[in-house]
């Protein structure tokens, strides 16, 4: 689970539009695309019943506090891919974090969107207070510490799996401990966007990756420098501190690593020397980020190239065309004021208000005659593969649960399961086997479905018995939520998802029929057990 605060907001704007474009952006029934994105909405501390009135209930409200200038605070909070939580676990999951927060009472949108491969909630909640009308401060400023408190906490609560490098973890003893891990060197949260947005590696992991070890090791400022330029990088001093060269991409010396700051380096080396660098500086090729996907990128790397080419060449022709024009408004000027020098400065200083004026409008006039850029912004690297193929699209998306030696296919399985109705057998097989792991609804039937694939049951077996034995609804909304789970549960497992699953797992034909097996004695044991209360239960006959 990730619990993320988003801050997004334009400040130059008033409250009201800061407000009402966050509301109106997470209940928006589809996403930029038209794809269908929220499932459900609920609002809490709200004296109204529709989502337009919670909107101005929390604008009026937010219009008595003078001096924030945003209140309004908004998170997202993102389950794994096959993790899908009901409703009720959605709302113990708020509940816990608005607790934690100390915005219990507090005026809260929660809105469930479905149009990524993630199931995840924005979380919209005004930190004044409806009573005091006091602004609150989450644990002094110190959030986002606490959002990881609490993502440990929803998750051994509720059964979820946890994230890879998890800051924080549910002991033995209930208590809620930092995980003590080896610092990791890796880009920051910029670099990691850029890499996901164009799938090529960042300054900043290059910079890490060839000059990290060279730093961490070098003996003296001569070593450095030279490993550096060997490994095609360059070391500048700049200011008070220093950066490193990729190319032509400066990237700070603490960014590299933090314990690598100037002073620490000065300390370590002795005092600064210059180092020599070839005069003409090596170009550094783009890297692909992963080993997913390598074919398409850099085809998908030399059309961004051209098409940046062509926006840049229509650039310079709309700064050639406005060049031209603000030289024959100078000509102009130039001649106009010499001709009227004789009349005075009077006369001088009204030509040239008028002559401004004139010159404004036909710059303006020329910036709306300049022709339309036909050049479409360049697509980030997932869409442009989801729109060649959404299978590619999701190798990329899952790219990081895909080793180089993995051979991902769509798996196909022959039917060795037995019997007719074999979800609650196979699930109660499932919860044998992993009985020391508390498992989440979602994550147990996407266990279930996995293996039920195994076994060589189809997508509308699968589905079918996900829905009966899903809780009954207690309303229209929530039959439709009962489909749309099943229906996820069943994409994933046949999806690419579940086909990394298997390649991950490669289960033998003998480790099958196994499980098989073990399935079948689960379904001897509950139709005994089913047999014996049957006879023990009294019977009542009317004489």
């Amino acid at each position: 689970m990730i619990l993320k605060k988003l801050k997004r907001t334009n400040l130059s704007k008033t409250k009201a539009a800061m407000i009402g474009g966050l509301v109106d952006y997470v209940l928006a029934q589809k996403d930029e695309e038209g794809k269908q994105k929220r499932l459900y909405a609920y609002g809490m501390n709200f004296l109204t019943t529709t989502t337009a009135a919670w909107k101005q209930e929390m604008i009026a409200l937010s219009e008595e506090t003078v001096k924030s200038r945003m209140p309004v605070s908004h998170w997202a909070m993102s389950w794994q891919e096959n993790e899908i939580p009901s409703h009720e676990q959605v709302q113990e999951a708020v509940n816990i974090f608005l607790e934690r927060m100390g915005l219990k009472g507090h005026q809260t949108i929660v809105v469930a969107h479905g149009n990524t491969g993630n199931f995840h909630i924005h979380i919209v909640v005004n930190r004044t207070h409806p009573y005091t009308e006091k602004v609150i401060q989450p644990h002094r400023g110190f959030d986002i510490e606490a959002a990881h408190r609490i993502v440990a906490e929803i998750e051994h609560k509720e059964g979820w799996a946890s994230q890879d490098h998890a800051r924080y973890r549910v002991n033995e003893k209930g208590a809620i401990v930092r995980n003590r891990q080896p610092k990791q060197v890796k880009p920051g949260s910029r670099a990691e966007d850029f890499e996901n947005a164009t799938g090529e590696k960042s300054a900043q992991r290059s910079a890490q990756e060839r000059g990290h070890a060279i730093i961490a090791n070098a003996r003296t400022w001569k070593e450095l420098h030279e490993g550096l330029a060997r490994a095609g990088l360059r070391f500048r001093k700049k200011g008070s501190g220093a950066v490193v060269f990729v190319g032509e991409i400066e990237v700070k010396l603490s960014s590299v690593d933090r314990k690598f700051g100037f002073a620490n380096l000065c300390k370590r080396l002795g005092e600064y020397e210059e180092g020599e660098y070839p005069e003409e500086e090596p170009k550094i090729e783009p890297e692909p980020v992963s080993h997913v996907c390598v074919e398409e990128w850099r085809e998908y790397q030399k059309e961004r190239e051209e098409a940046y080419e062509k926006r840049r060449g229509g650039r310079r022709r709309e700064a050639e065309t406005m060049r031209q024009g603000k030289e024959r408004q100078r000509a102009r000027r130039d001649s106009a004021l010499t001709a009227l020098a004789r009349h005075g400065l009077s006369v001088l200083n009204i030509a040239r208000h008028c002559l401004k004026k004139q010159e404004e409008e036909e710059t303006a006039q020329a910036r709306q005659n300049l022709p339309p850029r036909e050049v479409p912004p360049v697509r980030r690297f997932k869409h442009w593969l989801g729109k060649r193929s959404p299978r590619l699209g999701n190798l990329w998306r899952f790219r990081r649960r895909i080793t180089p030696n993995m051979n991902i296919r769509q798996f196909e399985f022959p039917r060795t399961g037995t019997l007719d109705t074999p979800f609650a057998a196979y699930q109660e097989m499932v919860k044998r086997r992993f009985a020391d792991v508390k498992l989440a609804r979602s994550r147990l039937d996407y266990m279930t479905a996995l293996y039920l694939r195994y076994a060589g049951y189809s997508k509308a077996d699968v589905a079918n018995g996900i829905y009966r034995h899903t809780p009954a609804p207690s309303d229209e909304r929530g039959r439709n939520e009962k489909i749309n789970y099943g229906r996820r549960i069943v994409g994933h497992v046949f999806g690419t998802a579940g086909d990394i699953d298997i390649a991950a797992v490669r289960p033998t034909p003998e480790q099958i029929q196994k499980f098989n097996r073990e399935a079948e004695e689960m379904e001897r044991e509950r139709m005994n057990r089913e047999m014996r209360e049957k006879q023990a239960r009294p019977v009542f006959r009317l004489r």
